[in-house]
């Protein structure tokens, strides 16, 4: 319960640039398309098609590798993109949490009670993302989980501390996973649940990430969009 374990430094240093909570310009007036209505969608990956992905995401050669999270994020966030219409220009943001707990120095202690995360970032334009293989989509979120070190985390920390500033969901796309989240352990005295997930999403830039199946290695992924950006997103959908 020590909280004091993840104080800031005094004084504060921020060595890293935190765009985490950097204001994006709406070049694309996609404010205009959420005034339609939006609908809601779930989709299910199954290991076979996490695994196709992770194919299609090496298969250049830009990358020699990659993990399920990674090649799923970047292949939603691609899609999200495109199915938005946004101009070649418009940057576009991915933000998601990473488990910081094995990566202090010293790791946090076992059974430590609380939040040991720290939200990460990619940016890049629209054109950039839509132009080119899914690989250069894969290795900004990769390099968005690699930077999360000892160092990056202390710098968050501190930069809250200075500025109390609160992401920007401006032009962003925000991924939680509850994929690893024990729901399906849960017994309340009638068996374990069949399924489990949230009422509602937070927000229109929430997509979440819930394990899926008897196994619990298929991954559901639940979103909304404008009608018009769902039918393009549902398409794209089926070019795992």
């Amino acid at each position: 319960m020590d909280r004091t374990i993840l104080k800031p430094r005094n004084p504060p240093v921020v060595e890293f640039n935190h765009d985490e909570f950097a204001e994006i310009e709406d070049v694309s007036n996609t404010a205009d398309i959420y005034n339609e209505q939006l609908a809601y969608r779930s989709f299910c990956f199954s290991p076979e098609d996490l695994e196709n992905l992770k194919i299609k995401a090496t298969g250049d050669g830009e990358i020699s590798t990659c993990t399920s999270f990674e090649a799923l994020s970047a292949f939603v966030w691609k899609a999200r993109t495109e199915s938005l219409r946004m101009k070649p220009d418009q940057k576009s943001k991915l933000l998601f949490a990473v488990d910081g707990r094995s990566r202090f120095d010293p790791p946090l202690p076992e059974g430590y009670s609380g939040n040991g995360i720290v939200l990460t970032n990619a940016i890049c334009t629209a054109g950039e993302q839509i132009g080119n293989p899914l690989s250069f989509t894969v290795k900004l979120v990769h390099n968005a989980v690699k930077i999360v070190t000892d160092g990056y985390m202390r710098s968050a920390i501190d930069y809250f501390e200075v500025s109390r500033a609160r992401p920007s969901l401006a032009s962003t796309l925000l991924i939680i996973t509850w994929s690893k989240l024990s729901f399906h352990t849960t017994d309340f005295g009638w068996g374990e649940p069949v399924m489990s997930g949230p009422v509602a999403l937070p927000e229109k830039e929430v997509i979440l990430f819930l394990s899926h199946g008897k196994e619990r290695k298929s991954v559901n992924v639940l979103l909304g969009l404008p009608v018009s950006a769902m039918k393009t997103f549902e398409e794209l959908m089926q070019h795992i």
